[in-house]
Parts: C-alpha cells; sequence; structure tokens
C-alpha cells in the first residue's frame, strides 16, 4: 500500500505500508489448507480423464483392428477356434492348458496395431501386483511368467492379452476375453476395473465388457465390485458415462443415475 503524506513544513513523502510476518503466514497457511484439499481432487479427475481418453483409443484400435483381420481372415467364428480347455496330464495332478487359439487370435489382431513388444514364454512380462477391484482379493502377485504367446504391448506402453476362447449357446456364439492396462511404470499395484479393463471378442465385433445386453457380465450398482468377477463389467460404463463414479458410490444405474450426487 502506498501514501503520500504532508509534514509539519507543507512537504509530501511517500509511505509505504506492509504486511506484518503474522498476516505473511496466515496468508500462506489458507493458502496450504486450500490447496492440500483440492489439488488430490484436481488430480485425481485428471488422472480419471487421461485413463478415460485412453481406453477410447484402445478400443479405437481393437474394433479396427478387429475388422481388418475379418477383412484377410474371414468371420470370427471361422477362424477355427477351439475352446481353450485346462486338462490334467497323465499323472491326474497337472493341469495343461491348449493355448493355440489364443495365440492366434493375437497373431492375426497384433498385425493391424503397432506392437511395441511381444510377451515371450517363460517372462515376467506383467511385473505388476494385480488385485480384485474391491481390493480383497489378490490375482496375480507380479511374479507370473508368460505361459504362451498371447499377449504384447503396444508402442505407446498399452498391455494386451488374450483372455480364454468360450464355447456358448447364446447369442454370442463363441467369444473371448481380451485384457488391456494402460502404460504403468515401475512395480504397482493394479486394480481390474479401475486400471484393467476387458472388451469381448465375437461375430459381433469387439464389445466392451458390461454394456448393456451382456449376459456374461452386465453392470450392477457396484459394478461386479466382488471376487468373482474381478471388476470385469466396468469397461462399457466407463465408455458410456465417462467416469469412474462406481468406485464412490453404490447407487448407480444404467440410464438413471450415472453419476454420485
Amino acid at each position: 500500500m502506498i501514501d503520500f503524506t504532508q509534514n509539519d513544513k507543507g512537504f509530501f513523502f511517500l509511505r509505504k505500508f506492509a504486511f506484518t510476518l503474522a498476516e505473511v503466514l496466515i496468508t500462506l497457511a489458507i493458502i496450504g489448507v486450500v490447496a492440500a484439499m483440492t489439488i488430490p481432487t484436481l488430480v485425481q479427475k485428471y488422472n480419471e480423464h487421461t485413463r478415460i481418453i485412453w481406453l477410447k483409443k484402445v478400443y479405437s484400435v481393437l474394433s479396427n483392428a478387429y475388422n481388418l483381420a475379418i477383412a484377410d481372415y474371414g468371420s470370427f467364428e471361422s477362424w477355427g477356434l477351439a475352446g481353450t480347455t485346462d486338462e490334467v496330464d497323465d499323472d491326474g495332478y497337472h493341469t495343461v492348458t491348449d493355448y493355440s487359439s489364443m495365440e492366434k487370435m493375437a497373431e492375426r489382431l497384433a498385425k493391424y496395431m503397432k506392437v511395441g513388444k511381444w510377451c515371450e514364454v517363460g517372462e515376467v512380462c506383467f511385473p505388476h501386483k494385480v488385485i480384485s477391484l474391491d481390493g480383497n482379493f489378490v490375482i496375480s502377485d507380479g511374479t507370473e511368467k508368460t505361459k504362451a504367446k498371447t499377449s504384447f504391448y503396444l508402442q505407446d506402453g498399452t498391455y494386451i492379452g488374450m483372455g480364454y476362447v468360450a464355447e456358448t449357446y447364446n447369442q454370442w456364439g463363441k467369444y473371448a476375453d481380451i485384457l488391456v492396462y494402460p502404460p504403468v511404470s515401475g512395480n504397482k499395484e493394479v486394480r481390474r476395473g479401475e486400471h484393467g479393463f476387458y472388451f469381448i471378442i465375437t461375430k459381433k465385433g469387439i464389445l466392451p465388457s458390461g454394456y448393456q445386453g451382456d449376459p456374461s457380465t452386465p453392470f450392477n450398482p457396484t459394478c461386479s465390485k466382488k471376487q468373482t468377477d474381478y471388476g470385469q463389467g466396468c469397461t462399457a460404463w466407463v465408455l458410456e458415462n465417462e467416469n469412474f463414479d462406481y468406485l464412490k458410490c453404490d447407487d448407480l444405474d444404467w440410464g438413471v443415475k450415472t453419476k454420485c450426487d
């Protein structure tokens, strides 16, 4: 603050006023409290927005690869994919999985994507602890070695892994899961339904898991937040409603309430 003051001789001089140290400290303390309350929320919203944009991009990449593969190899049901099975070996103890159909899917789809790295057999390809959406179940401890050439990384760091092929008699016919993760640095803990997302490859195309009409993992108010589903049904919600509010409240419903209060 600046003030012009006249002295007893009639001269004007400039007088400056300043804040006291106590006033400065109080102001800084208030700013600090406000920042501590708002910055984490802003960072969370930014991270969620970034993840939504990433998921939409991945969906576009997968759909484009699927359409090109169909053009070259024919309809999905004509690819000769057998249902993935776990059979017991001769000693009656160890299970043996036939990954051939999963490997064929990975090869045909990856042909039309910008692959940065293939996950080789015997390699720890995704070194992150993966937990269920509710955080109570460890799906992978981050040391699991790749058993088949069924997963790869795109050049932007996105992880894509083929799931089991399933034989059904509902509207899908034959279908398989595709699991995707965004770029993850270091060895971090990630959650299905918050970081990892499922898509379903069918004769109808590649569809986000959990969308209305998906009989395998329909969205429920907690987005399948239970150990048996691992957060599988959340993909369609994020793409359609563009939020992760199912992590914050339990009373959401398609077309009725799509955001927390």
